[in-house]
């Protein structure tokens, strides 16, 4: 199956299925709505969550009042009296964005101007402006997205965190193989819900491509590394706060988000076992965890 229609089934699970009108999609991530409608429809009042119309053709101008945070690379985000603007292309590039989102400030309505390729793609959105945004509703005092691996086994949540090449997409493929679910990879938002932790999968997985974008409450946080064997040393107070941040994408950009973000990892570190997950990468790593 091609990566857009990977994208498209998974995007096709998360939309209702009855209720919802032609051309009207409901994404929804983390028990967190957006609902994106086409560009001849009327915006209406009772839209799930956030609201984006989208526009195609030449985005129109608009006064920035401020540049807010520029990613060097992908995109930048900028803001004026009324508005959040968020571009997929950096302050410095000479390549003029095809995707622009123009977003209120409580981030309850937005405009979505898309010109060029980004017209034909499957996801209006598109990377990184959907990260982003999910990063942004996040900090609304709702969750946090984190590069990690979530697995469900047994009616139990296991999160394995890791950096680029810590074995995230491996561990995936070993715990699939033993037949539990595989929640993605790469990507996974973790939300506070009834005085427990959960974590949600997301449709933007890396290697490993059988993702799932039900909830499960999470019982044990493991932070991935290599090693000459299986051993597990527990992490607590600072330190683990320390390591989830790293592993995390916190809204730099967003003073109040910040505070909200590192609140959320202490409590996170104080209720849920963290260790240091050092493995060899083979499946007797799925036996050992399970032992634990």
């Amino acid at each position: 199956m091609k990566a857009d229609q990977q994208q498209r089934s998974f995007l096709d699970k998360m939309t209702p299925p009855s209720g919802q009108q032609p051309g009207r999609i409901v994404r929804t991530i983390g028990d967190i709505p957006v609902t994106i409608v086409p560009p001849d429809e009327i915006r209406a009042e009772g839209l799930e969550g956030t609201a984006i119309q989208v526009h195609t053709g030449d985005t129109p101008e608009f006064s920035i009042s401020e540049a807010v945070f520029d990613s060097g690379t992908s995109w930048a985000l900028m803001r004026n009296e009324s508005k959040m603007i968020l571009r997929n292309s950096n302050l410095r590039s000479s390549y003029p964005p095809n995707r622009v989102l123009l977003l209120d400030r409580d981030l309850k309505k937005g405009d979505l101007f898309l010109s060029g390729d980004a017209i034909h793609d499957p996801d209006p959105l598109g990377y990184p402006l959907n990260q982003v945004l999910m990063i942004m509703l996040l900090s609304q005092e709702r969750g946090l997205l984190l590069h990690a691996c979530g697995i469900c086994d047994r009616e139990m949540g296991y999160l394995f965190l890791g950096n680029s090449g810590h074995g995230k997409s491996t561990m995936a493929k070993f715990w699939h193989e033993r037949g539990a679910r595989v929640l993605n990879d790469d990507r996974i938002v973790v939300r506070e819900k009834d005085g427990d932790f959960w974590v949600y999968g997301t449709p933007w997985h890396g290697d490993f491509k059988e993702c799932s974008s039900e909830g499960q409450p999470l019982d044990k946080l493991f932070f991935l590394s290599r090693g000459q064997g299986n051993m597990v040393t527990p992490k607590r107070g600072a330190e683990a706060v320390s390591m989830l941040l790293t592993r995390s994408f916190p809204p730099l950009w967003d003073k109040e988000g910040m505070g909200f973000t590192m609140d959320l990892c202490h409590r996170l570190a104080e209720r849920v076992p963290c260790c240091e997950l050092s493995f060899v990468p083979n499946e007797h790593i799925v036996d050992f965890v399970r032992s634990i």
